[in-house]
């Protein structure tokens, strides 16, 4: 009598392997194309910058409050991040994210208006050329999105 003898295969072979990692990589590449990790960087980075411009308005606001309307700072000069720390009107000194052109928002003023700008970097706002720069102006009180530092929203 002659025994037969049942092979069993386990497991994938190599092709198997090598065809599943492929569809994997394919996916993972169309999703990473779908989401763009860096715009969402700089979309995140455009919403400090927002935020930090909003803190440094109301800081503003408060120090002219305070001063009888004026922003300008103790000696007469256009009034600094570090007046309104020293005044307690902001608690630390705001800075924008790594490469970003501000340099480190600074304010704009005569004696009866003040401004902070800062350009983003996103493309919700680089894709259309009117509004790639976050403003505030005292004037409007107002903060948004313009096509440059000197015009108000």
């Amino acid at each position: 009598m002659v025994e037969k003898f049942k092979i069993i295969q386990r497991g994938f072979t190599l092709i198997e392997l090598l065809i599943v990692i492929g569809i994997i990589g394919v996916l993972a590449g169309v999703v990473l194309v779908g989401i763009d990790p860096v715009d969402k960087i700089n979309a995140a980075n455009d919403t400090k910058v927002q935020r930090d411009i909003n803190a440094l308005a109301n800081a503003v606001e408060s120090y002219a409050a305070t001063n009888n309307g004026s922003y300008f700072g103790p000696g007469g000069a256009a009034v600094t991040q570090a007046d309104l720390v020293s005044t307690g009107n902001l608690k630390v000194v705001l800075a924008p994210p790594t490469g970003y052109s501000c340099a480190n928002y600074s304010i704009t003023s005569t004696a009866s208006t003040a401004q902070a700008s800062c350009p983003l970097k996103s493309k919700k706002y680089t894709s259309v050329a009117t509004a790639d720069t976050w403003v505030w102006c005292s004037s409007s009180g107002k903060a948004g999105a313009t096509a440059d530092a000197t015009t108000c929203p």
